[in-house]
Protein backbone atom coordinates (compact mmCIF):
# COMPACT_ATOMS: atom_id res chain seq x y z
CA UNK A 1 0.00 0.00 0.00
CA UNK A 2 1.44 3.52 -0.09
CA UNK A 3 1.46 5.86 2.66
CA UNK A 4 1.71 9.45 3.35
CA UNK A 5 5.30 10.31 4.13
CA UNK A 6 4.54 13.90 5.17
CA UNK A 7 2.22 12.97 7.91
CA UNK A 8 3.42 11.45 11.39
CA UNK A 9 1.22 8.33 12.96
CA UNK A 10 0.86 7.73 16.17
CA UNK A 11 0.80 4.00 15.56
CA UNK A 12 4.11 4.07 13.97
CA UNK A 13 5.35 6.57 16.49
CA UNK A 14 4.72 3.96 19.50
CA UNK A 15 6.09 1.20 17.38
CA UNK A 16 9.23 2.99 17.30
CA UNK A 17 9.30 4.01 21.01
CA UNK A 18 8.99 0.47 20.85
CA UNK A 19 12.13 -0.12 18.69
CA UNK A 20 9.90 -1.64 16.24
CA UNK A 21 10.77 -0.65 12.19
CA UNK A 22 7.59 -0.33 11.20
CA UNK A 23 7.89 3.44 11.20
CA UNK A 24 9.27 6.18 9.21
CA UNK A 25 11.42 9.47 9.21
CA UNK A 26 8.42 11.46 9.81
CA UNK A 27 7.18 9.60 12.56
CA UNK A 28 10.60 9.02 13.94
CA UNK A 29 11.24 12.90 14.20
CA UNK A 30 8.14 13.91 16.05
CA UNK A 31 8.31 10.80 18.28
CA UNK A 32 11.94 12.17 19.32
CA UNK A 33 10.43 15.85 19.79
CA UNK A 34 7.49 14.10 22.12
CA UNK A 35 10.82 12.09 23.91
CA UNK A 36 12.93 15.24 24.29
CA UNK A 37 10.18 17.45 25.72
CA UNK A 38 8.72 14.51 28.02
CA UNK A 39 11.21 11.27 28.48
CA UNK A 40 7.83 10.20 30.27
CA UNK A 41 6.27 9.12 26.81
CA UNK A 42 8.27 6.31 25.83
CA UNK A 43 7.93 4.79 29.19
CA UNK A 44 4.10 4.94 28.88
CA UNK A 45 4.65 3.25 25.55
CA UNK A 46 6.46 0.82 26.99
CA UNK A 47 4.78 0.10 29.84
CA UNK A 48 1.37 0.37 28.49
CA UNK A 49 2.34 -2.89 26.06
CA UNK A 50 3.97 -4.16 29.43
CA UNK A 51 0.48 -4.29 31.17
CA UNK A 52 -1.05 -5.76 27.20
CA UNK A 53 2.02 -8.63 28.34
CA UNK A 54 0.24 -9.36 31.41
CA UNK A 55 -3.60 -8.96 30.46
CA UNK A 56 -3.69 -11.57 28.30
CA UNK A 57 -2.29 -14.25 30.21
CA UNK A 58 -4.42 -13.32 32.75
CA UNK A 59 -7.47 -13.63 30.08
CA UNK A 60 -6.17 -17.05 29.20
CA UNK A 61 -5.69 -18.50 32.64
CA UNK A 62 -9.52 -17.99 33.26
CA UNK A 63 -10.56 -19.68 30.06
CA UNK A 64 -10.67 -17.01 27.86
CA UNK A 65 -9.97 -18.08 24.04
CA UNK A 66 -11.32 -14.59 22.21
CA UNK A 67 -9.07 -11.30 22.73
CA UNK A 68 -10.66 -7.86 21.37
CA UNK A 69 -8.03 -5.15 21.32
CA UNK A 70 -9.72 -1.46 20.78
CA UNK A 71 -7.49 1.12 19.44
CA UNK A 72 -4.58 -1.60 19.08
CA UNK A 73 -1.78 0.32 17.41
CA UNK A 74 0.22 -1.58 15.00
CA UNK A 75 0.45 -5.70 15.44
CA UNK A 76 4.15 -5.21 16.34
CA UNK A 77 6.36 -5.13 18.97
CA UNK A 78 4.69 -8.12 21.35
CA UNK A 79 1.45 -6.53 20.90
CA UNK A 80 -1.72 -8.55 21.50
CA UNK A 81 -1.60 -11.37 19.00
CA UNK A 82 1.97 -12.68 19.69
CA UNK A 83 1.78 -12.64 22.91
CA UNK A 84 -1.71 -14.95 22.82
CA UNK A 85 -0.38 -16.66 20.12
CA UNK A 86 2.35 -17.73 22.47
CA UNK A 87 0.11 -19.49 24.97
CA UNK A 88 -2.07 -21.09 22.11
CA UNK A 89 -2.05 -20.45 18.28
CA UNK A 90 -5.95 -20.99 18.26
CA UNK A 91 -6.82 -17.74 20.40
CA UNK A 92 -8.76 -16.14 18.46
CA UNK A 93 -7.45 -12.27 18.27
CA UNK A 94 -9.15 -8.65 16.64
CA UNK A 95 -7.77 -5.47 16.53
CA UNK A 96 -9.56 -2.74 15.52
CA UNK A 97 -8.36 0.71 15.25
CA UNK A 98 -9.61 4.14 14.30
CA UNK A 99 -6.57 5.37 12.03
CA UNK A 100 -6.96 3.93 8.54
CA UNK A 101 -3.52 4.11 7.90
CA UNK A 102 -2.81 1.87 11.27
CA UNK A 103 -5.81 -0.22 10.19
CA UNK A 104 -4.26 -0.98 6.79
CA UNK A 105 -0.83 -1.34 7.75
CA UNK A 106 -1.93 -3.45 10.55
CA UNK A 107 -3.84 -5.72 8.06
CA UNK A 108 -1.06 -5.87 5.48
CA UNK A 109 1.14 -7.36 8.61
CA UNK A 110 -1.05 -9.65 9.52
CA UNK A 111 -2.03 -11.10 6.07
CA UNK A 112 -2.02 -14.70 5.69
CA UNK A 113 -2.61 -15.28 9.82
CA UNK A 114 -6.08 -17.02 10.72
CA UNK A 115 -6.66 -16.23 14.12
CA UNK A 116 -6.02 -12.75 13.71
CA UNK A 117 -7.53 -9.78 11.77
CA UNK A 118 -7.80 -5.79 12.12
CA UNK A 119 -10.58 -4.18 11.36
CA UNK A 120 -10.87 -0.09 11.25
CA UNK A 121 -13.22 0.90 13.33
CA UNK A 122 -13.91 3.73 16.03
CA UNK A 123 -14.13 2.57 20.04
CA UNK A 124 -16.59 4.82 20.40
CA UNK A 125 -19.13 2.98 18.67
CA UNK A 126 -17.58 -0.68 19.05
CA UNK A 127 -20.91 -2.89 17.70
CA UNK A 128 -20.54 -1.29 14.61
CA UNK A 129 -16.78 -3.57 14.43
CA UNK A 130 -17.93 -6.14 16.24
CA UNK A 131 -21.19 -6.97 13.99
CA UNK A 132 -19.53 -6.65 11.07
CA UNK A 133 -19.15 -9.58 8.58
CA UNK A 134 -15.04 -10.13 8.88
CA UNK A 135 -15.09 -10.21 12.61
CA UNK A 136 -18.83 -12.29 12.90
CA UNK A 137 -16.98 -14.60 11.01
CA UNK A 138 -14.11 -14.78 13.03
CA UNK A 139 -15.53 -14.60 16.29
CA UNK A 140 -18.42 -17.05 15.62
CA UNK A 141 -20.92 -17.29 18.31
CA UNK A 142 -18.00 -16.71 21.57
CA UNK A 143 -18.97 -13.81 23.59
CA UNK A 144 -17.03 -14.80 26.50
CA UNK A 145 -13.92 -12.49 25.64
CA UNK A 146 -11.20 -10.57 27.07
CA UNK A 147 -11.19 -7.11 25.81
CA UNK A 148 -8.19 -4.44 25.80
CA UNK A 149 -9.11 -0.74 26.34
CA UNK A 150 -5.72 0.96 27.03
CA UNK A 151 -5.36 4.81 26.46
CA UNK A 152 -8.54 5.16 24.60
CA UNK A 153 -10.97 6.85 27.19
CA UNK A 154 -8.65 9.92 27.14
CA UNK A 155 -9.33 10.37 23.30
CA UNK A 156 -13.64 9.78 24.52
CA UNK A 157 -16.17 11.97 26.19
CA UNK A 158 -17.81 10.75 29.69
CA UNK A 159 -20.79 10.24 27.53
CA UNK A 160 -18.77 7.98 24.47
CA UNK A 161 -16.98 5.98 27.38
CA UNK A 162 -20.27 5.10 29.25
CA UNK A 163 -22.03 4.49 26.04
CA UNK A 164 -19.00 2.49 24.10
CA UNK A 165 -18.76 0.47 27.84
CA UNK A 166 -22.21 -0.34 28.25
CA UNK A 167 -22.23 -1.75 24.25
CA UNK A 168 -19.33 -4.09 24.96
CA UNK A 169 -21.47 -4.92 28.15
CA UNK A 170 -24.36 -6.01 26.79
CA UNK A 171 -22.64 -7.83 23.98
CA UNK A 172 -20.50 -10.34 25.91
CA UNK A 173 -20.92 -12.81 27.60
CA UNK A 174 -20.82 -13.29 32.07
CA UNK A 175 -17.62 -13.96 32.64
CA UNK A 176 -15.52 -11.80 29.92
CA UNK A 177 -13.00 -8.75 30.82
CA UNK A 178 -12.42 -5.72 29.85
CA UNK A 179 -8.99 -3.97 30.48
CA UNK A 180 -8.65 -0.18 31.09
CA UNK A 181 -6.22 2.30 31.32
CA UNK A 182 -6.64 5.86 30.63
CA UNK A 183 -4.49 9.57 31.81
CA UNK A 184 -4.75 10.92 34.92
CA UNK A 185 -5.87 14.67 36.22
CA UNK A 186 -2.05 15.36 36.33
CA UNK A 187 -2.07 15.68 32.85
CA UNK A 188 -3.75 19.37 33.74
CA UNK A 189 -1.68 20.37 36.13
CA UNK A 190 1.76 19.21 35.53
CA UNK A 191 3.87 21.37 33.36
CA UNK A 192 5.83 18.56 31.24
CA UNK A 193 2.48 16.66 31.02
CA UNK A 194 0.76 19.68 30.06
CA UNK A 195 4.17 20.29 26.80
CA UNK A 196 3.52 16.52 25.99
CA UNK A 197 -0.28 17.19 25.25
CA UNK A 198 0.30 19.79 22.84
CA UNK A 199 3.00 17.65 21.10
CA UNK A 200 -0.10 15.40 20.91
CA UNK A 201 -2.29 17.19 19.57
CA UNK A 202 0.60 18.10 16.22
CA UNK A 203 -0.56 14.45 15.98
CA UNK A 204 -4.15 14.65 16.09
CA UNK A 205 -4.32 13.09 19.24
CA UNK A 206 -6.29 15.00 22.06
CA UNK A 207 -6.72 14.23 25.46
CA UNK A 208 -9.55 14.29 28.51
CA UNK A 209 -7.99 13.92 31.47
CA UNK A 210 -9.68 12.30 35.03
CA UNK A 211 -9.13 11.47 38.35
CA UNK A 212 -9.53 8.26 40.15
CA UNK A 213 -13.01 9.49 41.32
CA UNK A 214 -14.24 10.37 37.77
CA UNK A 215 -13.16 7.11 36.21
CA UNK A 216 -14.85 5.37 39.04
CA UNK A 217 -18.08 7.22 38.00
CA UNK A 218 -17.95 5.70 34.35
CA UNK A 219 -17.53 1.82 35.60
CA UNK A 220 -20.94 0.81 35.46
CA UNK A 221 -22.30 -1.76 34.88
CA UNK A 222 -19.63 -3.31 34.55
CA UNK A 223 -17.81 -4.28 38.26
CA UNK A 224 -13.98 -3.54 39.48
CA UNK A 225 -11.68 -6.49 40.03
CA UNK A 226 -10.34 -7.28 43.81
CA UNK A 227 -7.24 -5.06 42.94
CA UNK A 228 -9.25 -1.65 42.40
CA UNK A 229 -7.97 1.25 39.93
CA UNK A 230 -4.25 1.66 40.63
CA UNK A 231 -1.42 4.42 39.40
CA UNK A 232 -0.02 4.28 36.47
CA UNK A 233 0.02 0.98 33.97
CA UNK A 234 0.80 -1.12 37.20
CA UNK A 235 -2.36 -3.57 37.49
CA UNK A 236 -1.17 -7.21 37.88
CA UNK A 237 2.01 -6.34 39.60
CA UNK A 238 2.86 -7.14 42.81
CA UNK A 239 5.15 -4.09 43.45
CA UNK A 240 4.19 -1.36 41.80
CA UNK A 241 7.36 0.58 40.70
CA UNK A 242 7.95 4.17 42.38
CA UNK A 243 7.06 7.00 39.77
CA UNK A 244 7.44 10.71 40.14
CA UNK A 245 3.91 11.26 38.49
CA UNK A 246 0.77 9.46 38.61
CA UNK A 247 0.75 9.74 34.74
CA UNK A 248 -2.61 7.33 34.50
CA UNK A 249 -4.40 4.93 35.82
CA UNK A 250 -5.49 0.68 35.00
CA UNK A 251 -8.14 -1.49 36.19
CA UNK A 252 -9.71 -4.80 34.93
CA UNK A 253 -13.45 -4.66 34.90
CA UNK A 254 -15.25 -7.99 34.72
CA UNK A 255 -19.29 -8.82 34.14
Amino acid sequence: MQYDLTRPNSGRMIDYWLGGNHNFEVDRQLADQAARQNPLVKQMAQDGRDLTKRCVPYFYARGIRVVIDFGAGLPTCGNTHLIAHALDPKIKVVYSDIDPITSAYGQEILSGNPNAIYFQGDAANPRAILDAPEVRASLGDERRVGIIHHSLVQVLSDDQVRASWQALYNWVAPGSFLSVSGLSEEWATDPELIESAKVYARANIFVHFRSRAQYTQLIAPWRLTAEGIVDNFSWGLSQPPQLPHVYAYSMMLYK
